[in-house]
C-alpha cells in the first residue's frame, strides 16, 4: 500500500512538473559591472514575455571567467545583480511575489509567470454622476426612467422591499457609448468571451438612505430604443472584482422585439407611452342613412419607436448583450514605447463595427495582451496613463492579425488635449 502511494505521488509530481517548464537565461556583464545595460533590460523583458503561463524563468548573472578570476567577488556580484534585476522587474509592473532567490553553487533569480494575467482596466470616475438619473417615488406607484439615449427602465408597483407607502430612491448610471466605456472603465468582456452591447447600467435603490433590493421573484424592464436585431440579445449581470467587471449571461432572460403598434384607446396611455407616441388624424368617409357620403376625422395614437425589451431580476450591474462569435479567433501582444515603462497603462481595444470595448491584459507596464478576439476586425488600440503630473496617450488603428508583437509609441498631453484626442479617437 505504501509503495502504491509513493508511486502515485511520483506520477503526480511528474505530471505537474511536465506542465510547468523552466528556462534558464545567461546575462552578460563586463568588468564586474553591477548595473543593467540596455541590452540586458531588453533581454530580461523579452524572455519574461515569451515565458508560458505558470512557467518559471531564471537568470544566471555570473560568467565562468568571473568565477575563475575571483570566486568570492563572483558570489557578491551575483547577489547584487539579482537584486538589481528584481527591482527592475518590479519597476516594470511584475509582482514581487512572483520573484524568488534560489541558491545552488551561486544565487539565481527566479521569476514565475502567472497562470492568468490581470486586466489593465479598472472601473474609474465613480464620483462622476453626469450620466446618472435619480428619481424618488412611492413603492406602490412604481416608476419609469427615460435616459438621454432614449432607453427606458421601468419598475412595476411594489417592486421593492418595504411597505406600499415607502418612498424609494433609485440611482441609475447609463453607459451607452464607447466613449462612456473608456471614461468609466466599463468594458464588454464576458465570462465566455467578447460581448456586443446595447447598453450597460449600474442600479442602486434606497429607502430612508438604506440600500434595499427587489422583492423576491420580481423583475423590471429595460427597453432599448430604436433597436432591431437579427441575432438574439440576453440579460447579463456584472460581477465586480477588484475594480474589474466580468459579465455573466442569463439564458432564461432573452430580449424580444416590441414593434410600433396603433393604440386607439387614449385612456390606456400611461406617461411612458404618452412620451413615446405620435397622434395622427385620418379622414374616413362613411355613408349616412340618407345615402350621402360624410367625412369623419379619426384620431390614432401610433408608437414612434422599435424596442428590444428584456427583464432583469437583480439590481447592480446589468447589460443587454450577446456573445460575439467569430470563425477564427486570435490573441495579440502589444508593446508601448518599446516595452520599457515605469508606470502602467489602461489599455482598451475598441471595435469599429460593433458597440464593444475590451480590456487588455497586462504582462508588464509596457507589454499587453488581448483576450481571444476575432481575426480580421477593424479596431483601435487605445492606451491611457493619467496622473496629476502628466497624461500619456497611445493609439493605433489596425486590422487584427497574427503579428506577434506590435509596438505603439505614447505622447505626453495636457488634460484638455487628452480629452479632445479621446473624443476624436473613440467613435
Amino acid at each position: 500500500m505504501r509503495l502504491t502511494i509513493l508511486i502515485g505521488l511520483f506520477v503526480l509530481g511528474f505530471v505537474v512538473s511536465a506542465k510547468n517548464t523552466t528556462r534558464g537565461v545567461q546575462l552578460e556583464f563586463e568588468n564586474n559591472e553591477r548595473v543593467l545595460s540596455r541590452e540586458n533590460k531588453e533581454k530580461i523583458l523579452e524572455m519574461y514575455i515569451k515565458t508560458g503561463p505558470g512557467d518559471w524563468i531564471y537568470f544566471n548573472t555570473v560568467q565562468e571567467s568571473e568565477i575563475e578570476k575571483n570566486r568570492h567577488l563572483a558570489h557578491s556580484n551575483a547577489k547584487i545583480r539579482n537584486r538589481i534585476i528584481a527591482d527592475f522587474l518590479k519597476e516594470n509592473g511584475i509582482d514581487g511575489e512572483q520573484i524568488k532567490f534560489k541558491y545552488g553553487t551561486f544565487e539565481n533569480l527566479w521569476v514565475n509567470k502567472p497562470l492568468r494575467l490581470k486586466s489593465s482596466v479598472k472601473l474609474k470616475n465613480k464620483e462622476d454622476s453626469t450620466n446618472q438619473i435619480v428619481k424618488d417615488f412611492r413603492n406602490i406607484d412604481g416608476c419609469f426612467l427615460r435616459f438621454k439615449s432614449g432607453n427606458i427602465i421601468k419598475f412595476k408597483p411594489m417592486s421593492f422591499e418595504g411597505s406600499s407607502t415607502d418612498v424609494i430612491t433609485v440611482r441609475i448610471q447609463e453607459f451607452n457609448s464607447k466613449y462612456d466605456f473608456v471614461k468609466y472603465g466599463v468594458t464588454a468582456l464576458g465570462d465566455k468571451g467578447i460581448l456586443e452591447t446595447k447598453g450597460m447600467y449600474f442600479i442602486e435603490a434606497f429607502s430612508n438612505d438604506v440600500k434595499i433590493n427587489l422583492r423576491p421573484q420580481v423583475t423590471y424592464t429595460l427597453k432599448i430604443n430604436e433597436a432591431k436585431s437579427d441575432v438574439p440579445f440576453y440579460s447579463f449581470y456584472g460581477k465586480e472584482t477588484n475594480g474589474q467587471l466580468t459579465w455573466v449571461k442569463n439564458s432564461q432572460q432573452k430580449f424580444y422585439q416590441e414593434s410600433p403598434e396603433v393604440n386607439n384607446d387614449e385612456n390606456e396611455l400611461d406617461e411612458e407611452n404618452y412620451l413615446n407616441q405620435n397622434e395622427i388624424t385620418d379622414t374616413v368617409f362613411i355613408e349616412s342613412s340618407s345615402g350621402e357620403m360624410q367625412a369623419i376625422l379619426v384620431k390614432h395614437v401610433v408608437s414612434k419607436q422599435d424596442y428590444l425589451v428584456g427583464e432583469y431580476s437583480d439590481l447592480g450591474w446589468i447589460n443587454c448583450d450577446r456573445f460575439y462569435d467569430a470563425e477564427e479567433k486570435i490573441t495579440m501582444t502589444f508593446s508601448i514605447d518599446n516595452g520599457i515603462c515605469d508606470n502602467s497603462f489602461a489599455v482598451y481595444l475598441i471595435f469599429k463595427d460593433i458597440n464593444s470595448v475590451l480590456p487588455i491584459y497586462k504582462i508588464t507596464n509596457g507589454v499587453y495582451q488581448t483576450p481571444e478576439i476575432p481575426k480580421g476586425s477593424e479596431v483601435t488600440l487605445l492606451a491611457l496613463q493619467t496622473s496629476k503630473s502628466q497624461n500619456k496617450l497611445a493609439f493605433l488603428d489596425f486590422t487584427t492579425n497574427d503579428d506577434n508583437l506590435v509596438n505603439v509609441n505614447s505622447s505626453n498631453l495636457t488634460k484638455e488635449d487628452l480629452e479632445r484626442y479621446l473624443r476624436d479617437v473613440i467613435f
